[in-house]
This record gives structure tokens, sequence and C-alpha cells, in this order.
């Protein structure tokens, strides 16, 4: 080899080595799919990358769209981490074989009250925090209808609020669905169904759970159904909104943390998952600012109006009943059947 060409080598080897360790050109990066409103993913993503030096980008969508994504990609994965959204979907995907076996050490600073959840699923999900159901209503619209403001599910029953309720769509929805998993919960497959029948005359439209918020906000609806932490969010930009802890008990959920099974960063992924959990990865604005919003890190610091836990009348959940894949198509394809294609 010529001497020109031995240094044309090495510089070559050099340039190469250069690019391959600098962390500016290193191969860092993940991707997130994100079950949050997006400024709440663009906040989490955002301040993880900056935190971490690591590229990470996200692809939000809804629970079950998400869930959708990640069945028809399980052999080419496009995702590394599956971040929020109920956790009854993320149950669903490890019966599925979806998710990557991982147990995060931050899961020990879980709070007390769910550490039996996190011995028994936290093989492959963690939980990064935790949402109440309830009503949300329009002050400013019942008022001029003349109605008295729900306080249970039973009395969206009355035939005054025909056309007033808006529920997010189970079959793309994780809201949906855990309306649906708590009334059977509460009362037996028989009772809920039925109930969910005479329900169904009410609703004006069974929407994307994105828009649900926003509906009740402009007046489109005057009750909507879903998690309270969106209706204060709305409430705090001055829209004539109320949360409502319904009579029945409160059912709530937690949201899930995944890695996806084949994730192409599995290191990252891993990063991520214990940064969430952690107490720096809970004091984010989107998880503190509304008083439903319940982070899990029993170190975090969270706003004085913040609801507790224990304050809450929680109705006891069946998280492994309703996260059964096998008995999420059931309900589905009853409330499918039954209710949305009767009419």
């Amino acid at each position: 080899m010529s001497k020109m060409k031995s240094h044309l080598f090495k510089a070559i080897s050099l340039t190469s080595t250069f690019f391959l360790s600098h962390p500016l050109y290193a191969e860092n990066n993940l991707t997130i799919y994100c079950t949050l409103q997006n400024e709440a993913c663009e906040e989490v993503v955002q301040r993880f990358s900056t935190q971490h030096n690591i590229n990470a980008k996200f692809v939000r969508s809804s629970t079950g769209v998400t869930l959708g994504k990640i069945k028809a990609e399980k052999d080419k994965p496009q995702a590394d981490i599956w971040y929020g959204g109920t956790i009854d979907p993320h149950l669903q995907a490890r019966d599925l074989g979806l998710l990557e076996k991982y147990r995060s050490p931050k899961q020990s600073e879980v709070l007390p009250q769910f550490k039996h959840l996190v011995e028994k699923y936290g093989d492959y999900t963690s939980f990064g925090y935790m949402l109440v159901l309830g009503l949300g209503i329009n002050t400013h619209k019942l008022k001029q209808l003349g109605l008295e403001h729900p306080k249970c599910w039973s009395d969206l029953l009355d035939p005054r609020f025909k056309g007033e309720v808006q529920l997010p769509d189970p079959q793309s929805s994780g809201t949906g669905y855990s309306f649906l998993a708590t009334l059977i919960q509460m009362w037996g497959e028989e009772k809920a169904f039925s109930f969910l029948k005479q329900l169904d005359r009410n609703i004006s439209h069974y929407v994307k759970s994105g828009i649900v918020t926003s509906n009740l906000a402009r007046g489109d609806s005057s009750v909507s159904i879903g998690f309270l932490h969106t209706f204060e969010a709305e409430k705090a930009k001055g829209a004539p909104i109320q949360s409502v802890s319904v009579c029945e008990g409160d059912s709530y959920t937690l949201g899930g943390i995944s890695i996806i099974k084949g994730a192409r960063n599995l290191e990252n992924a891993k990063i991520f998952m214990d940064w969430a959990l952690s107490k720096e990865g809970q004091e984010l604005n989107w998880m503190r600012k509304a008083p439903y919003q319940i982070p899990t890190n029993k170190y975090t610091e969270i706003l004085p109006d913040a609801v507790k836990p224990n304050q809450l009348n929680l109705i006891d959940f069946d998280f492994e009943r309703f996260g059964s894949s096998e008995q999420a198509k059931k309900i589905l394809s009853h409330w499918i059947e039954k209710i949305k294609l009767s009419k």
C-alpha cells in the first residue's frame, strides 16, 4: 500500500470512529407511542430529551388506536415504548406477547395503594399516574336547559338529557372502554348492558377521546363521560365546566408505561421508563396542574388542591379481568352489536 493510500485509509478510519462514537452522531434515538393529550406528550418528550441527551420523538394517538398499531407492527415494531393510556390495553398487549419484560427499579417508589398492582403486573407494565373516571358538565348549558346537575351515572338516564350526553367511543378509546368495564364491575353484565341500552337514547355521539372535552367546553354537549382531570384542564382555560365524582363510587385507572417487544432502542426505552416513574419524571406541568391527575411516585410533590387516593371512594376494580384481551374483545363485540349498531 502506498503512503498516500495508507494515510487516506487512516483518515477515513478516524473519521468513521468519530462519527460512530461522538454523541452528536451516535445512534441515540427513542420512538414513543404517546397516549396523552398532545401538549403533555410534547412536554414529556422535550424534558426527557434535554435531560438525557437522547433524540426522542413521539407519535400521538388514542389508546385503542395505539394498541391496534402495536398489533399490526409486531413483526417489525415502529416504536420502542408506549407511554400513557388506560392500563387495560397495556395488559391486553402483555397477553398477546407484544411487550418486553422489564421491571424498573423505580417501581419501589410507587405509592403504597398501588404496591399490590406493581407486584402483580410490574414485569411488563409500570404505572405512571392515576386517573379518576366521572362526569364533566357544562354548567352554562345545563342552566339554559333548566336541568339539574347530574350526580350519579343513573341520573344520565333522565329523558331530559336526550341528545345532551357524549361518550368516547369504546372501540377506539381507553376511556370509553373503562366506562363499560366500570359498569360491569359494579353491576354485572346484564344490568350494565341494560343501562347502556337506555343511556344510548340520550347519547348524541360516540366521539374520539381527544375531542369529548372540547365538545363539552363549546357547548356541543351538556354532559360528558371521561376522566376528571380532562374536565379540570378545560375549566382552567375558562370554560364553564365542572367535574363530578359520581355517587356510585370512584372508578379509576392507572396510566401504563410498557416497552414494546422487539424495541430497536431497548436500553433507551429502559432509561425512559425509569425516568417516567421517578420523582423528577412525574413533577411535570401536565401531571401536576389538575387535581384529579395523581402521580404514582410517593416522593413527588403535588399541588395543595390535588386529590389524594385516600380521599376517594374507590371501587374494587379487577384490572386482571378487564385487562384480558379475550374479555375486552367479548365486551366490545357485545357493545357494538347490542348498542352501537342496534339503531
